[in-house]
């Protein structure tokens, strides 16, 4: 073979792995910024999310701002999540691979002002909150028993790994505008990064293409996402025992620096060698869509126990790219996406004499991804407590457990995810 057709060949299936992904995984990619609800508070994710009837801590002013108002002290508010993450996939009669991810990242940190008028009262609130985890990694191993693609037929090794995450930085207000309504808002500065990291390996262990022996890409996309939205919510107390919650969040325009570096590296049957590798940067913005919610909380038993639900809707599909990330990309957001409706159930049980309570709660998210087919969607179990220390200070512990799994391209993949929520305020 000349050196001609092997610089081609290599430069072909670099081609192939920067407009189509080397990723054996999916058909099309999925755009990491879109879902992955990861939770704030641990107060709040002990009671598997459902907040926006309840909004009585720092976190509503990512929940539910209107909730800022009944904050009648000021308060300081820091919280530390940990997530562990466990993946399997398995070919179609091949083997399975594990790979697992760790981290502890900060999740909220912040202070409410409360002030007071003749009839009721309001609050402002400053500070950060990280809603979005992005902190992965898959790995596949075996034979690709699919047809159509750069693998079939080969013996494949691959790991993909994703770090990083979406926070925000808010500034919101709670007030109340007659007895049994209060209102909020905030203004939300969107920050973010993550680095994806892509090493994939394939060798014609059975001789299917007559002139390769093996290839090799190791991809690297760097990400820096900002933009600005805001939310407005609504509380309503229904009674002496019933609170109802409102929120819509606006769209966010997140821009996003994109640098990405390629190598491929090509073996050929008679021992020769070739390696291509390119590298570039971008500068286009995610628009992502209106988000709505609404909630109820109730209490009974002198208001000891309190059970709450929150739904969550978002149509993912009117997300858009703008400008395209790449030439030969397309908003394929309506044909890929789906609208999602997440789920929040809870119940928090306060026991009086020592001042602490104990929680339980489900969380559904639902993967808004539609080309895998989705096995199991991502449900969660949680459980909490929290404890008062000389009326001041308050410690929340949540657990959250769940897992899910989805197929595609002769490929299943279930993923297993643990995560720890501490929080700690104090309130004068």
């Amino acid at each position: 073979m000349t050196r001609l057709m092997k610089t081609t060949i290599a430069l072909a299936l670099m081609f192939v792995c920067f407009v189509f992904g080397s990723s054996i995984g999916v058909a099309q990619d999925e755009e990491i910024a879109i879902g992955n609800t990861f939770g704030l508070g641990a107060r709040t994710m002990g009671m598997g999310g459902a907040f926006l009837a309840v909004a009585d801590d720092f976190t509503t002013l990512y929940w539910n701002p209107a909730g800022l108002a009944q904050i009648r002290k000021f308060e300081l508010f820091g919280s530390l999540s940990h997530s562990e993450l466990d993946s399997e996939t398995e070919f179609t009669r091949g083997r399975a691979a594990e790979a697992d991810n760790s981290k502890t990242r900060p999740n909220s940190i912040g202070l409410v002002y409360p002030l007071y008028a003749n009839r009721g009262g309001f609050a402002f609130a400053l500070g950060y909150n990280r809603p979005q985890n992005f902190d992965s990694e898959v790995a596949i191993q075996g034979l690709d028993p699919s047809s159509g693609s750069v693998f079939s037929g080969f013996d494949v090794d691959e790991t993909t790994s994703n770090n990083g995450g979406m926070g925000i930085w808010s500034f919101g207000m709670g007030v109340f505008i007659s007895k049994n309504i209060l209102l909020g808002g905030s203004i939300d500065f969107w920050q973010g990064s993550s680095f994806n990291e892509l090493n994939s390996a394939a060798e014609d262990i059975n001789n299917i293409d007559p002139e390769l022996a093996s290839f090799a890409f190791h991809d690297t996309v760097d990400r820096d996402y900002s933009g600005l939205s805001g939310r407005v919510g609504v509380l309503a107390f229904a009674g002496e025992n019933v609170t109802l919650g409102g929120t819509i969040t606006l769209p966010a325009d997140l821009e996003v620096h994109e640098v990405w570096e390629q190598q491929t590296i090509v073996q050929f049957d008679d021992g020769e060698e070739d390696m291509e590798s390119d590298a570039g940067s971008i500068l286009y913005d995610i628009e992502r869509p209106f988000e709505f919610g609404g909630g109820v909380a109730v209490k009974f038993l002198e208001k000891r126990l309190t059970l709450a639900g929150d739904i969550q809707f978002t149509d993912w599909t009117q997300t858009e790219y703008d400008p395209l990330p790449a030439e030969d990309s397309q908003n394929n957001f309506s044909r890929y996406y789906d609208s999602t409706m997440q789920v929040r159930l809870g119940a928090e049980y306060r026991i009086p004499r020592i001042e602490a309570s104990v929680r339980v709660g489900y969380f559904r998210d639902p993967i808004p991804f539609q080309d895998r087919d989705i096995d199991n969607d991502r449900d969660f179990l949680t459980l909490g407590v929290g404890k008062i220390f000389d009326q001041i200070i308050k410690i929340d512990v949540a657990f959250m457990r769940g897992s899910w799994e989805q197929s595609g391209n002769s490929l299943s993949e279930s993923q297993t995810s643990n995560r720890v929520f501490v929080s700690a305020g104090y309130r004068y």
